[in-house]
């Protein structure tokens, strides 16, 4: 840490990797079989298959023949969307080994279609490698650049072909993923992540939370989003540890299979965005009966959204009598510009203070953190101000966007992340994003806290709640909404002067429109964050559409 008293933390020095680049990691891990070690996966229906790490590189190098056999080239982008995990980690794999620059887009069956033709489009129809059987948009199929573009599916490249061991070799600083951001309707921007932003945010998070090859994971957001395709596959195939991927929905349609995976797999290690241990804390009448065995957790990471204090602490005493550990919970923060989580730190009654934040902690190696005023001056410890960072881990930037660029790194290279923070006592607290607050008079809110009270009601559909400021009528003035998603689906008059009142009584502000809504008309990023403009966005066009006098 340097500068006592002053919004600057130093994580030190980028811990030495061992490995030059990705792929060597890979190829480490393969030659260092032993105790269940590689990638197992869990299917949609419950099954299960596992993969050796030599298997993983012995698939990733047929498909690498493959590609080399469509006329593939060493730099160049490559669209990846494969609905079968298996399918999308051997593809990663094969870019990774040949040189080519992978960028997963999700194959969410509602959002997937859509958004491969979005992308494919938005970034110069590049080349295309789909899942086995992979449905494609006609819309897409049509166009005339794609039959060149497309180099076929997953199954079509293993076909008859021999493992290419004629591996590419890259320099540290050569981009070696492309991650798409979330909450876009539009062309997402694509992050840019060299080989030693991957290695090396893989080594400082192993050094500072003691992994190594005997750790177990299980990680169940998708293989196409930073936090489960970076944050713990990459990590774990550097690592050369066991590691299990369940599918999203898989977990969402019964919460606990998450915890019933983390017991049969003996896994020690975890994550998930806060919300993911609201929807466990709601069925806490379903744990009787459960021969869970919890005791191996010793790290989950809870970061990607808000963490709430009240949430962890009953997620800990709830599960206390499985024997998860009262010191198992990290509240960390990253985001994909600085290859996922780059701070965190044991969860503790006294940390967390006065339950509005909860701390994260302190850099890792290789990343400086700083927060600032509107002018780029550091802040004393306590005040709030812009989070930057810089260092090792950081991206290189947007591909192709330097007009994004531009305004997204300060002159002295600092990236700016978007989120409000403070320092205290050489501890940093992330409040929100800057494009959550709410200011409500001379009083400014975060969306997660006003969303936080009323998701305590027990007739609230818990993580399907939004606050958001709307305009109800052109022209006029900004106010509070709150959207929210009732059990029963209806909602009386008791119900909603319950919502107001708990919001009057926590935050001091009154909500001017309740908006009770389906579970399915709140937007949600791949995994499971809100995208709370985009509902904004939806209920003023809906009222811009109605005429003039027709408005309820």
């Amino acid at each position: 840490m340097t500068g006592t008293g002053i919004s600057l933390l130093d994580g030190g020095p980028a811990p030495e990797t061992g490995v030059a680049h990705l792929g060597a990691a890979l190829v480490r891990a393969a030659g260092e079989q032993g105790g269940g070690r590689g990638v197992t996966y869990i299917r949609p229906d419950g099954t299960e298959a596992h993969q050796s790490y030599a298997g993983l590189l012995g698939d990733a190098s047929t498909i690498l023949a493959g590609l080399r056999d469509r006329g593939a080239t060493p730099g160049e982008k490559i669209l990846l969307q494969a609905a079968d995990d298996t399918d999308l980690v051997a593809a990663f794999w094969a870019c990774v080994l040949g040189g080519y620059l992978p960028l997963p887009v999700s194959a969410d069956p509602v959002n997937g279609p859509g958004l491969l033709e979005r992308v494919w489009n938005g970034y110069g129809r590049p080349r295309v490698l789909t899942g086995t059987g992979q449905e494609i948009t006609a819309a897409v199929i049509a166009h005339p650049d794609w039959d060149a573009a497309y180099l076929g599916d997953v199954a079509a490249l293993r076909a008859g072909r021999e493992p290419d061991l004629d591996w590419h070799e890259p320099a540290p600083t050569d981009p070696v993923v492309l991650l798409l951001t979330s909450g876009s309707t539009g062309v997402p921007k694509a992050v840019t992540l060299t080989h030693r932003n991957v290695l090396t945010r893989s080594a400082a998070t192993a050094r500072v939370n003691k992994l190594d090859a005997d750790t177990r994971t299980f990680n169940w957001m998708p293989l196409d989003h930073i936090g489960g395709l970076i944050m713990f596959h990459a990590r774990d195939v550097f690592l050369g540890c066991a590691q299990v991927h369940a599918k999203i929905q898989w977990v969402l349609e019964d919460p606990l299979r998450w915890l019933d995976a983390v017991s049969v797999h003996r896994a020690d290690t975890t994550w998930a965005p806060n919300f993911a241990f609201v929807l466990v804390n709601d069925r806490a009448d379903r744990f009787e009966g459960r021969d869970w065995d919890l005791s191996p957790l010793r790290y989950i990471m809870n970061g990607g959204e808000a963490v709430r204090s009240g949430v962890v602490r009953r997620f800990l005493d709830l599960l206390a009598p499985y024997g998860l550990p009262p010191t198992a919970m990290f509240p960390g923060w990253g985001m994909s510009e600085t290859t996922a989580g780059v701070a965190d730190c044991q969860f503790t009654e006294a940390a967390a203070g006065d339950d509005r934040y909860v701390p994260v902690g302190r850099p890792q190696p290789g990343t400086r953190i700083r927060v600032v005023d509107e002018h780029g001056e550091l802040v004393p410890w306590g005040t709030t101000g812009r989070l930057q960072v810089i260092g090792s881990t950081i991206t290189t930037g947007y591909y192709d966007n330097p007009v994004q660029n531009r305004q997204s790194f300060t002159e002295d290279g600092w990236f700016k992340t978007g989120d409000l923070a403070y320092v205290e006592n050489g501890i940093l607290t992330v409040t929100g994003r800057t494009d959550d607050v709410i200011q409500v008079g001379d009083v400014a809110y975060h969306g997660h806290e006003i969303e936080a009270a009323v998701e305590e009601l027990d007739f609230i559909e818990p993580s399907y709640t939004v606050a958001s400021l709307v305009t109800a009528e052109p022209g006029g003035p900004e106010e509070l909404a709150v959207f929210f998603s009732p059990r029963t689906g209806t909602l009386g008059e008791a119900e909603a002067e319950q919502i107001r009142g708990r919001v009057r009584e926590r935050l001091g502000v009154e909500v001017a429109h309740l908006l009770p809504v389906d579970r399915s008309e709140i937007p949600k990023t791949g995994i499971g964050k809100l995208r709370r403009a985009q509902l904004r966005k939806s209920f003023e066009d809906r009222l811009a559409a109605v005429p003039a006098g027709n408005a309820a």
